[in-house]
């Protein structure tokens, strides 16, 4: 997803002064509110939730279902808030490690749920094979990517990307022109583009 991306919009890469400008308005990276809230901040805790409560909430129901996916959102949100110190920056990315802690819990409550034992080690980002890790990785950040988007356009890449649904089906369904459709997706995806680019390591 990242890939079509970046094909998709050439906004991904921008001059400095841009990149500059993309960060007064885009706010803090999510590495900068890992780190924040490995310092004790409480509001860059509640702005990293903000953003990946739906990522999060996605991935534990892959392992744990529906019935088991709060309790397992809650105890990675917490376990998030426990080890935000550890981040190292230079050893991945954000959503990464984010990635990675929502899964040891997903998979230890699984395991504590099915009366099997957990797996001997957590699991790193480096711990999957690289296509998948790459893939679920991608949907990760999509999901927390989405909801830094105004409404509108989240819903038309939500509609594309998760329903499968052409712009044509999409103007159906909202009740819109198609090109209003189109506007939606092309700002949306350039929006995008631009939060992938902030996102990237310095």
């Amino acid at each position: 997803m990242r890939s079509r991306l970046e094909s998709a919009d050439t906004a991904s890469t921008t001059s400095p002064a841009a990149h500059d400008r993309a960060a007064r308005v885009l706010g803090p990276t999510d590495a900068d509110l890992i780190i924040a809230v490995g310092r004790g901040s409480q509001p860059a805790f509640e702005e990293l939730r903000r953003r990946y409560q739906t990522a999060v909430e996605r991935t534990c129901a892959r392992t744990c279902g529906s019935g088991g996916c709060e309790d397992c959102a809650q105890e990675s949100f917490a376990r998030i808030w426990q080890k935000a110190g550890l981040f190292d920056e230079g050893r991945g990315s954000a959503a990464g490690w984010l990635l990675a802690v929502t899964r040891n819990v997903a998979r230890s409550l699984a395991a504590k749920h099915a009366a099997l034992p957990t797996a001997s080690a957590e699991l790193s980002p480096g711990d999957q094979q690289p296509d998948d890790a790459g893939m679920e990785l991608d949907r990760f950040w999509i999901a927390a990517a989405l909801e830094r988007l105004p409404q509108h356009e989240r819903q038309v890449i939500e509609l594309a990307y998760y329903q499968d649904l052409s712009q044509s089906q999409i103007a159906r369904v909202l009740n819109v022109p198609l090109g209003t459709v189109k506007t939606w997706t092309r700002q949306g995806l350039h929006r995008l583009a631009t939060l992938l680019d902030h996102e990237a390591p310095a």
